[in-house]
């Protein structure tokens, strides 16, 4: 498996994730529940940017972290096999969120 096939799994998860908001939490305009612990219930509020402001924040990281894995992939490539993996792993946990906030919306 190679570092670009990678990072098009995981900038196909955070347009997934894009595509769960627009289809889903584009219309609302009230608030969403964006955070809900056991103990102490609901913890956090936001509207349509706060939410989009966690997929924008997911997809600066993925640049940025293609960018540094390109750089490093002549230099290290373990290095740069890491990196790609963990952000996969980043925007699977990004489009779980997703899931989780439509579902309780």
């Amino acid at each position: 498996m190679t570092i670009k096939a990678v990072f098009g799994a995981s900038f196909l998860l955070l347009g997934i994730a894009f595509g769960l908001f627009y289809s889903h939490l584009a219309q609302v305009s009230n608030f969403f529940i964006v955070r809900f612990d056991s103990l102490f219930g609901l913890t956090f509020l936001g509207g349509r940017i706060d939410v989009l402001e966690i997929l924008i924040t997911g997809l600066v990281i993925n640049l940025t972290n293609s960018i540094l894995a390109w750089a490093l992939y002549s230099r290290d490539k373990f290095f740069a096999f890491l990196l790609s993996f963990f952000t996969l792993f980043f925007s699977l946990l990004i489009l779980i969120a997703m899931g989780v906030i439509i579902t309780i919306n």
